[in-house]
């Protein structure tokens, strides 16, 4: 899985989804916890931080530090002052 986004196709922060507390064969209790659900990348992940920068991809605007903001396709359809600007 790439450590970058590829902002022309990137679908936007992957959705959040909470894992129950479970006990693994070996006897380990592994505590509920969320997680990202899987998309295309792990520079949005919860626990990565791709560029270094001490923000964890999934709450950085600019996950794999590539100095384009990392944002869906629908982002501008979704604001309705663009469409008096153009």
């Amino acid at each position: 899985m790439p450590d970058s986004i590829n902002e022309f196709n990137y679908n936007g922060k992957p959705d959040l989804k909470w894992i129950e507390s479970y006990t693994r064969n070996d006897k380990t209790v592994v505590d509920g916890h969320y997680r990202t659900e899987e998309n295309e990348t792990i520079a949005d992940n919860l626990n990565t931080d791709i560029d270094g920068d001490g923000i964890f991809g999934y709450f950085d605007a600019d996950a794999d530090g590539d100095g384009i903001v990392d944002i869906s396709q629908d982002f501008f359809e979704n604001i309705d002052f663009l469409e008096d600007t153009f």
